[in-house]
């Protein structure tokens, strides 16, 4: 007999048991709701960043397309040309305005944009400009710590910050907002001081050849690119050889007008496998050479009063320079010769040998200048008629006012030689430093060749050498070579033949000891060759800003490039890579070329024995072969190369420097409307 209570008992344990797994399956339940709602939070979230970064590309192409529409106009205000001031408005009115109205108006947009502003962040010292749209953005979403210093007086070049705030207009998958922030740089600067690395020929010949293991770290411009695992090289006896290596690094993104690229975009054919991505940039502009060089000839006459009404108007005039301005130096020597008794008339003496003993020349019925008994100082100007050698052989000589030379010139310095105002040559001019300080400011016109040579020893005194500061142009030739010294040049030049820098290989057990300091623009119609020497750059002031900067030379050759023999057999310390993107971490020995450099035509370049390490970009119009081993290791021949390996840093680095967008530099080739370069991007 099944007692009372015992019944009761029976029950509460049945119920007891379904409440606890109605319970579990409430739990259960929740927890799937709970994760179908984080699912969905999560998705939206993925999607609300990827709308807005889909809004920020179109705002960036939409400005691209209008910019044409931006005049670049200057206005001359004594002796600068400054920016119209029309130029904020129509930036304002015809680019601007347009693209964030026309974002604001989508329907696909429309209710998921909080607010959206444009804020111009191009100088520190000032406050930021704000473009706003109907849905301006709060002031605590712009940025405050910005590095830019651009005279917006002086420059076109503009920093924008577009600043967007999103958040996901369907409110059951969640309350997401984003706020993205896009850097973006407007430019009228040429488009291959973009790129790290490039080339812009569509023929199949022609284009970017990668062979071998370079390191890129920025991007690159290609519409034909070739990728080998095999990197070219020369014996001392020119036989040509190869070596088998691993594929390229290239940090950055590939920018290109075809779709000639994407069957070589595969993972094979880049190191550690790491492909970089295609973009398509419809915004490439090329240089117009010739203008060019017309442009800047005319602009260096205009500043030089002595020549004034001398201009050239095409490349006829430009090929017939060297027999004009030997006509124009002709006609004012022949009213002005100095008569002193420190310019002596010689029948015949020896032309001063150049730093290396090169063979003595005979001049005849020249002229000598010499400080062999006390220092001599002209407050005049100073116009000879032939051949002329000065000579600071004891004491120091200056010049306070110009020279003008109808003949070859010889400026020789053994001891201090100031030369503080502009100087005319009808033949060449020879500048031969073997000690004190060689000291020119003004500009420097020469019909001929121009030769700078110097082997003193300043080390410890870089005052202690040649030292240029004016702009150059010759109708012929420019060719430097530092031996075991510092040669420093804050000089535009003109080239109307070929451009040489040239050291040797004597005393570098330290590393490289021919060295040329430099803030330059230079132009060169012929070859350019730039061989065993290293390129840093030049402090200086930047005439926009006031400020000391770091200058570079920028090299624009309208014939082929040819870069040999850096650092050769030398090797970075530490040996191997410490990571992404592969840069050295030490730039003491083997310090990088702060350079630009671009050719009309063609380059080849090989960091097999040699070690390049380029702190801005190169670029060819035609044809950029770059080739590269993974080997810094120690080897003293070049019939001694070693095999490439994993880890190990790149005898060809390229580490692009953007700071050249800044600094204003008035020698540049300018194009007639601004480009967009993209910059840092960020999602908060």
């Amino acid at each position: 007999m099944i007692k009372s209570n015992e019944k009761g008992n029976a029950l509460i344990t049945v119920l007891l048991i379904s409440l606890v797994f109605t319970t579990i399956g409430l739990a259960i339940v929740a927890s799937t709701i709970s994760g179908t709602k984080r699912v969905e939070t999560r998705e939206s979230d993925i999607n609300v960043t990827y709308q807005s970064k889909k809004v920020l590309d179109e705002i960036t192409s939409n400005m691209a397309n209008l910019l044409d529409q931006v005049p670049l106009d200057y206005v001359k205000q004594g002796t600068k040309y400054q920016v119209k001031t029309t130029f904020e408005d129509d930036l304002k009115s015809l680019v601007i305005t347009p693209t964030l109205t026309d974002i604001l108006d989508n329907e696909d947009y429309r209710e998921s944009i909080q607010c959206l502003s444009v804020v111009d962040i191009s100088n520190k010292a000032s406050n930021p400009t704000v473009y706003d749209s109907t849905r301006g953005c709060a002031e605590s979403t712009y940025s405050t710590n910005t590095p830019y210093t651009i005279n917006k007086q002086l420059d076109f070049t503009r920093v924008l910050e577009v600043i967007l705030v999103t958040n996901n207009p369907n409110e059951t998958e969640g309350a997401v907002t984003r706020t993205l922030k896009q850097r973006i740089i407007l430019s009228p600067l040429p488009s291959f001081l973009k790129y790290a690395v490039g080339s812009y020929s569509e023929e199949q010949e022609e284009g970017l050849f990668l062979n071998g293991s370079s390191n890129i770290n920025g991007n690159i411009y290609a519409n034909q690119l070739t990728i080998s695992d095999r990197a070219n090289y020369q014996l001392r006896d020119g036989t040509k050889q190869t070596v088998r290596s691993l594929p390229p690094s290239i940090t950055g993104n590939i920018y290109s007008t075809s779709a000639n690229l994407l069957p070589v975009l595969i993972a094979d054919n880049f190191y550690k496998s790491d492909i970089p991505s295609l973009y398509h940039d419809s915004q490439f502009i090329n240089i117009e050479y010739d203008q060019t060089i017309i442009q800047r000839i005319n602009t260096m006459l205009d500043s030089n009063p002595t020549v004034s009404g001398f201009q050239v108007t095409n490349m006829e005039d430009v090929s017939n320079f060297t027999n004009k301005f030997k006509n124009k130096l002709t006609s004012i020597v022949s009213s002005s010769v100095t008569k002193a008794d420190t310019v002596k008339s010689v029948t015949t003496q020896e032309a001063p040998t150049s730093v290396n003993g090169n063979a003595i020349e005979q001049l005849t019925n020249s002229f000598k200048i010499e400080s062999d008994k006390e220092a001599l100082s002209f407050n005049n100007p100073v116009y000879i008629n032939g051949d002329t050698v000065i000579n600071s052989s004891n004491y120091a000589i200056s010049f306070n006012k110009e020279l003008v030379v109808d003949g070859d010139l010889y400026l020789v310095s053994n001891n201090n030689l100031t030369l503080q105002d502009n100087i005319y040559v009808s033949g060449d001019i020879h500048l031969v430093n073997f000690d004190g300080e060689m000291n020119i400011t003004g500009d420097i016109i020469a019909a001929g060749d121009m030769n700078i040579e110097s082997s003193a020893d300043n080390a410890g005194q870089l005052s202690k050498g040649v030292t240029l500061k004016g702009d150059i142009l010759t109708g012929k030739s420019i060719n430097i070579r530092p031996l075991n010294t510092t040669i420093s040049l804050n000089s535009n030049m003109i080239s109307l033949g070929s451009f040489t820098i040239n050291g040797d290989e004597t005393g570098e057990n330290s590393g490289e000891n021919d060295i040329v300091r430099i803030n330059s623009v230079v132009y060169s119609l012929e070859d350019t060759f730039v061989s065993n020497t290293n390129i840093l750059g030049l402090t200086y002031t930047n005439s926009s800003t006031n400020k000391q900067e770091t200058g570079q030379l920028i090299l624009l050759a309208k014939e082929n490039l040819t870069i040999t023999r850096m650092n050769e057999f030398n090797h970075f310390d530490p040996k191997t890579e410490s990571g992404f993107p592969y840069l050295p971490e030490e730039e003491e020995i083997i310090q990088p070329l702060q350079a630009f450099f671009y050719t009309e035509k063609n380059a080849e370049l090989y960091g097999v024995g040699s070690l390049f390490y380029i702190k801005g970009g190169i670029f060819a119009k035609n044809s950029l072969e770059i080739n590269a081993i993974r080997a810094n290791r120690d080897f003293s021949k070049i019939e001694d190369v070693p095999g490439s390996g994993d880890g190990m840093l790149s005898r060809f680095i390229v580490d692009y420097d953007q700071n050249v967008l800044f600094k204003g530099i008035d020698a540049l080739p300018l194009v007639d409307r601004l480009q967009i370069i993209p910059d840092d991007f960020v999602i908060e």
